[in-house]
């Protein structure tokens, strides 16, 4: 078994255990489905409240609410909540794939097809030293990083958060749309 077959083991393993969004798990059992390509990491898009003592404490945030779908303005003042101290951020965020492939020129084919499909921030992350794993990263541009309030104080009027959100949920249904493309562009890989 080589080393690349040996990751792949490892990684559906891994799968299998901690499961996949449901938004892209067609799109992981597909490319799982291939010889020469597998998926170390992935999330369907999601919208988020994280509350953190202060801009850049990433290790201290504390989700306080996650969706993979779009959110009502009831549910994000309920998460807020629960936030006592600390900055109260809103994310949205686009999808996001890692897939290990077996070859430099596998990883451009199935970058070329996730760019084609909308995901323009994509790139290639990492080369193993012998060229046998190149890791490519599958993104899309649609992000959102808005203060909302601190210490469980909300900073800006409901009408102002109907626009923040109207904005995080169309952003997710844009980003689905753009998975299913890319599902659909991955009947050209072999």
């Amino acid at each position: 078994m080589s080393v690349f077959e040996a990751a792949k083991k490892r990684a559906m393993e891994r799968l299998r255990i901690g499961g996949a969004d449901e938004e892209v798990a067609g799109i992981i059992e597909r490319l799982n489905s291939f010889e020469g390509f597998f998926t170390t990491s992935s999330c369907s898009g999601r919208i988020a409240l994280i509350c953190l003592p202060e801009i850049g404490a990433k290790r201290e945030a504390e989700f306080i609410g996650k969706w993979h779908r779009s959110v009502t303005k009831e549910e994000v003042l309920e998460a807020i909540k629960t936030s006592e101290k600390g900055e109260i951020w809103l994310l949205s965020q686009s999808p996001i794939l890692h897939v290990a492939c077996r070859s430099l020129e596998k990883a451009k084919a199935l970058l070329r097809i996730a760019i084609e499909s909308g995901f323009k921030y994509s790139s290639i992350k990492a080369i193993s030293k012998d060229n046998e794993k190149v890791v490519v990263e599958i993104m899309s541009t649609e992000r959102m990083d808005v203060p909302l309030g601190k210490d469980g104080v909300m900073f800006c009027s409901e009408s102002h958060l109907d626009f923040i959100l109207s904005k995080a949920n169309f952003m997710l249904e844009r980003v689905k749309e753009k998975l299913k493309r890319f599902c659909y562009g991955l009947k050209e890989l072999k």
